[in-house]
């Protein structure tokens, strides 16, 4: 399939194939100056519309930052002359929101956004959404990744998106989540010509499978068999679309695998890493114990890591350093009746202080020794992971949040599974400068080699069906 159609007149004539290939020579160069430009601008009219999950700004977690970094580079494509964004919500969107994300985007006249549509998003706090879910899962047998997305209004508000009044038909359809691909019946049936781009953020099946592990009989049992729909479901839709995109070379491989044992089809899934812009803050030679922590404060595999490192990590830490602090920041949390954090009882302790969402990044990670992200389970690319080396923040991680990042222990980071060996990394990394200034600049090298704009844009123009420039 084409990258995308060729715009017809009304009289039927394909004016971008009759474009000349050279300029009529008997033009003054202003005059060729400004035929080349008409060329090139109908040459060059690709539309675009982004279909996700929730509307992305502001950046609480990693998957929006993703989401952010995707519709950047989409923006900055010189073919794209139409980029508009279907979103879900669960809060209400600011007008200030809307402006921001335009301006974050770098085209701000490029994207159009479409009233973001109210979509339960948490199912805990949609108690009559969450037994609609279960609903479908017996009597349609979808999985909750894709039936906690269905809905009425989302299906008729996307509807009309598809088929625009008075407009062009959509070059491309571009899936942000797997969980949105719940539609693509809709997306095929309104826009048979329309090419259709898959993005998967993680391999989702996979968290079912890790929850599953975990669990004993017999919840196992029903978690097990939940995962293996999921994988059935997942690899369906990822061999339905017309490319994939993945956020890393990992998740790539466990794709193309995870179709071919349910289906018995090849598929080449596209890595299109995430970008990042360097902006590391001062690096001192000596700097106070002060040990900081970065992500969504509800996903459950931040959520296991923390518990890990506030309850068996910290104490280590502070045996050997009594003035070591620990610094939590992250959406998620909810507050209490007095305005106060709903911090778990397992994040409190000697030198620990959570203070939930912080807006300056950069801010708040200025004149720490040391980041700690300690992960268990999950899958795609732990964006924390890039945000502690674009900021130069030293860091220790384990095996699980380094995975899907071609990083190496005492390279770009430090690693440690268990919690003497966690501990003793955290506590070199506040004592040792030489070894801190060793860790930033390899990590920013590893940075412009693996996650440069030049690099995903090569991967996301073949995604859309475009050639890749000289």
């Amino acid at each position: 399939m084409c990258g995308f159609s060729a715009r017809r007149s009304a009289t039927g004539r394909d004016w971008a194939n009759e474009l000349p290939n050279e300029l009529p020579n008997d033009l003054a160069t202003d005059r060729a100056r400004d035929w080349a430009a008409i060329c090139e601008i109908l040459r060059a009219a690709m539309r675009v519309l982004y279909v996700t999950t929730e509307f992305p700004w502001p950046s609480l977690h990693g998957g929006r930052v993703r989401s952010l970094s995707q519709l950047r580079l989409l923006s900055g494509l010189p073919e794209v002359s139409t980029l508009r964004l279907f979103s879900l919500r669960e809060v209400a969107v600011s007008q200030a929101d809307q402006r921001a994300l335009r301006q974050h985007c770098g085209q701000p006249d490029k994207l159009e956004l479409v009233e973001p549509v109210w979509h339960p998003i948490h199912l805990r706090q949609h108690r009559r959404a969450f037994a609609e879910v279960a609903v479908r899962r017996v009597t349609q047998g979808l999985p909750y990744l894709l039936g906690k997305w269905l809905s009425r209004d989302v299906d008729a508000a996307l509807r009309r998106e598809l088929c625009p009044t008075g407009q062009p038909p959509w070059d491309v359809v571009y899936i942000d989540h797997l969980a949105m691909a719940v539609y693509l019946p809709l997306i095929r049936q309104v826009c048979p010509r329309a090419r259709v781009v898959l993005e998967c953020h993680n391999v989702e099946s996979e968290f079912f499978a890790q929850f599953a592990a975990q669990r004993s009989w017999p919840l196992r049992l029903v978690a097990e068999r939940e995962a293996a729909l999921a994988a059935q479901h997942e690899a369906r839709l990822v061999a339905q679309v017309d490319a994939v995109v993945a956020i890393s070379q990992r998740d790539a491989d466990a794709l193309r695998a995870l179709v071919w044992d349910r289906r018995q089809q090849a598929v080449w899934p596209l890595v299109v890493p995430p970008t990042v812009e360097l902006q590391p803050v001062e690096l001192l030679d000596t700097l106070p114990p002060r040990v900081v922590y970065v992500g969504n404060l509800t996903w459950h595999p931040n959520v296991a890591g923390l518990d890990w490192l506030c309850q068996k990590v910290w104490p280590l830490v502070r045996a050997q350093r009594p003035e070591a602090t620990l610094t939590i920041a992250g959406s998620g949390l909810s507050q209490q009746a007095d305005g106060s954090l709903a911090v778990p009882s397992g994040w409190r302790g000697d030198g620990i202080d959570v203070v939930g969402f912080v807006p300056a990044l950069r801010d708040f990670v200025q004149g720490a020794a040391a980041m700690a992200a300690p992960v268990f389970g999950g899958s795609g690319v732990r964006i924390k992971l890039l945000d502690s080396l674009r900021l130069g923040v030293p860091t220790v991680t384990t095996h699980d949040g380094a995975s899907g990042l071609p990083l190496h222990d005492d390279q770009e980071l430090l690693i440690s599974d268990d919690a003497d060996g966690f501990a003793a990394r955290l506590v070199r990394l506040c004592d040792d400068g030489a070894l801190r200034r060793r860790l930033v600049q390899a990590g920013l090298t590893f940075l412009r080699t693996h996650h440069s704009q030049a690099r995903a844009e090569r991967g996301l123009r073949l995604a859309l069906g475009l050639t890749n420039r000289a």
